[in-house]
């Protein structure tokens, strides 16, 4: 058996000359993206792996997704509970969630 790979690169050039059509560009990437992410806005979610959280941060290894962008960046951030029983934002490994 042989099995081929075949890379093929392309290049796609457009030019925005409006405000209106830089807005449409960004909001049809995010859109994009988000449908691409592997979790969404507001997702309940459960810290599998507590690697890179202080322990007084993310308290119950629970949280809400807030943004989740693996395209550019690995980390997803949470809504979670600090040690103080403080609401707060911090950055998760995505790759140590998984749906609640």
């Amino acid at each position: 058996m042989l099995t081929l790979t075949k890379t093929v690169t392309t290049t796609e050039t457009k030019t925005l000359e409006t405000p209106e059509q830089i807005a449409d560009h960004v909001h049809a990437e995010f859109l994009r993206r988000m449908e691409a992410a592997p979790f969404k806005f507001g997702d309940r979610v459960r810290i599998t792996r507590r690697d890179g959280i202080p322990p007084e941060f993310m308290i119950g290894d629970v949280g809400t997704v807030m943004l989740c962008d693996p395209e550019f960046q690995q980390l997803t951030t949470l809504m979670g509970v600090n040690a103080t029983g403080m609401t707060i934002q911090f950055p998760v490994q995505t790759a140590n969630l998984e749906r609640a």
